[in-house]
């Protein structure tokens, strides 16, 4: 799959958010600047399948620097609480 493909993929996901709600929306520009593997670990995480730790660990960063890219890309954050509907 192209980063391009993914891409496409990824913004036509589902995700724990609603992208319409955010305040900001997804940098997709900067996602696509991203390597492969990094772009999979938003994926996973965006789609509520993995913890921000193991996504770095699936991108190949450490957590500080898996985090930093995700607020870039402006990729908001998610606890157990948001991925269950909660208000936390």
């Amino acid at each position: 799959m192209t980063k391009t493909q993914l891409i496409k993929r990824l913004r036509k996901g589902k995700y724990w958010f609603n992208e319409d709600d955010l305040v900001e929306p997804v940098d997709w520009a900067f996602v696509a600047s991203l390597s492969d593997d990094t772009c999979l670990g938003l994926e996973l995480y965006m789609e509520g399948r993995v913890s921000i730790g193991r996504a770095a660990e699936v991108s190949g960063l450490s957590l500080r620097k898996f985090d930093e890219l995700r607020a870039r890309a402006r990729v908001p954050m998610h606890t157990p609480a948001t991925l269950e509907g909660g208000d936390s």
